[in-house]
């Protein structure tokens, strides 16, 4: 019985990791849609300029300043840098979330986006497909008449207005930008007039994308995402030629980690698209119009759900529930949403996650009384056919049909069902998936600490205790179960343990705490069937 269990986890863990490959083969799910082939199609609807009143222009503009000028904002959440030249953001950091700093005395806040030489394109970048109109915009000097702000309770709200005309007076382009203090999303109006063509809005590189070393470390998708009539698109640039279009009308669009994710709201219809800009550089952005006025929102911050979930569009469905390995599971999804807010329940009156687990633990466990006892008895049962069923496979060794004959009449006889020790076990697998994926991706469990040298629930144990007192509850709790194995047999099973060790070794210590918390409640079950259960049901 046993040696069918390994042999169905070692063939159901290769159907999870080949499912998404053999679907993309077969057709059933779509590629992105490559900007060379898409671009006809997706082409940015023809809509009506906003009709908005334009600021007069003068005649004569007055000579902008050759140096440019850094404006600072401060809110009780973040601190952004604007830059005149080009107009753009220079620097978004976040002031609630930090990085642990191995060579530093202190951690430092989470930097969403800095320019520099490996990031190009900076937020709010206003390409029009034009290289020279392009060229002049990235490298103008834009005027404003505001200053520093720095907002608070007692002054929430600011705005900030960078305007260019060229020296002719044809072109203009105007950025308004309104900060709040108790948001992580601004709001953004772009007017421009006197260019040729339709003109796109740009993320920036890689902002919003905190850690690219993580990519393909079980940390879910890492990249350029949009939400289009209704559902979410994730572009896998490297397999899509470099650059996608989407058709449809976005919600939104984004560039996001496991985190955090910087993602553009459009007020009015575009063309989502994302590039790659080079080597583990991606951007994103929505192409409208020419020379409409647009509005739009920019939220750049932690990937919190009650905050995305506030804007209304769908944001909060970039925390993808279902991320298994490489793809994304409708069943794993429908399960790890519940956790997830039973999870936030528990810690709403503890404050501690650690112990939330184990209180989730206990209910998930609950379920699974009735089956795990029908389980036992089910391999109890096997266990005393055992000197049966080894006389069956003498007698019939060289008649492989008479033999299965033989021992499902065996089974039927006297009850037993040689499948049932592996049904608690399938059954439980989705839920243990769906809390591996709770607790590597949301971010309320981003360095929530539970107790002693367990200060980051999210990120392995430093020590490796947890795993290693997990893997000995595995081993007791094998020795504690009826078995049917001969020796043989016995010694690969007890390489389980040891297999899950080395497994669970670089597993978040969430799920780590979870599963240890699950064995030893089985321990407990197995421990109360031996003395108490079964003494009185023989006795």
């Amino acid at each position: 019985m046993e040696k069918r269990f390994i042999v169905f986890f070692i063939i159901s863990f290769a159907i999870i990791m080949a499912y998404p490959y053999f679907l993309e083969k077969l057709g059933v799910v779509r590629k992105p849609v490559p900007h060379e082939a898409s671009e006809k199609a997706a082409a940015v609807p023809a809509t009506p300029p906003v009709e908005t009143p334009e600021p007069a222009v003068p005649s004569t503009p007055a000579p902008f300043p050759a140096k440019d000028q850094i404006i600072h904002v401060e809110t009780d959440l973040y601190r952004v840098s604007l830059s005149t030249r080009g107009g753009v953001v220079s620097r978004w950091e976040l002031k609630k979330y930090l990085n642990h700093a191995q060579d530093r005395d202190q951690d430092e806040p989470i930097v969403l986006y800095q320019t520099g030489d490996e990031t190009p394109l900076a937020p709010l970048t206003v390409q029009t497909g034009d290289p020279s109109q392009d060229q002049e915009l990235l490298q103008a000097v834009y005027h404003t008449d505001g200053e520093d702000l720095k907002l608070g309770a007692d002054h929430p709200e600011g705005k900030i207005v960078l305007t260019y005309d060229d020296p002719s007076g044809e072109r203009h382009l105007s950025k308004a930008i309104t900060f709040h203090n108790d948001r992580y999303e601004i709001e953004v109006e772009v007017g421009p007039r006197g260019f040729r063509g339709n003109y796109r809005v740009l993320l920036g590189t890689n902002f919003g994308i905190v850690e690219w070393a993580q990519k393909g470390r079980y940390s879910g998708f890492i990249g350029p995402a949009a939400m289009i009539a209704g559902t979410v698109e994730k572009d896998k640039l490297a397999k899509a030629g470099d650059s996608v279009r989407h058709e449809g009308v976005p919600a939104w669009t984004a560039l996001e980690d496991k985190y955090f994710l910087s993602a553009l709201i459009p007020d009015q219809p575009g063309v989502a698209f994302a590039e790659k800009t080079g080597d583990q550089a991606e951007t994103a952005g929505i192409e409208f119009p020419e020379n409409s006025r647009q509005s739009f929102r920019l939220y750049a911050g932690p990937k919190r759900y009650d905050r995305l979930a506030s804007l209304k569009v769908g944001l909060e469905e970039s925390i993808d529930f279902g991320w298994f390995f490489y793809g994304s599971w409708a069943l794993v999804r429908a399960i790890a949403k519940p956790l997830f807010y039973v999870l936030r329940f528990f810690h709403g009156f503890t404050g501690n996650y650690g112990v939330s687990i184990i209180l989730l633990t206990l209910c998930v466990r609950s379920l699974f009384i009735p089956l795990m006892h029908k389980s036992y008895k089910s391999m109890k049962a096997m266990q005393v056919l055992q000197p049966e069923m080894a006389a069956l496979q003498k007698k019939y060794k060289d008649d492989r049909e008479r033999l299965n004959r033989e021992l499902m009449d065996l089974y039927k006889k006297h009850g037993a069902n040689p499948l049932g020790g592996c049904l608690p076990m399938f059954l439980q697998m989705p839920v243990f998936i769906a809390l591996f994926n709770v607790l590597n991706t949301t971010i309320e469990l981003r360095q929530a600490p539970f107790c002693c040298w367990i200060t980051d629930l999210s990120t392995k144990d430093p020590y490796y205790v947890l795993p290693i007192i997990m893997g000995v509850s595995m081993i007791l709790q094998q020795k504690m179960q009826p078995t049917t194995m001969d020796p043989r047999q016995a010694k690969l099973f007890m390489f389980m343990p040891v297999f899950f060790t080395l497994l669970f070794l670089n597993f978040p210590t969430g799920l780590v705490l979870y599963w240890l918390t699950n064995n030893v409640l089985t321990i407990l079950q197995q421990y109360i069937t031996i003395r108490y259960i079964d003494k009185r049901t023989s006795s």
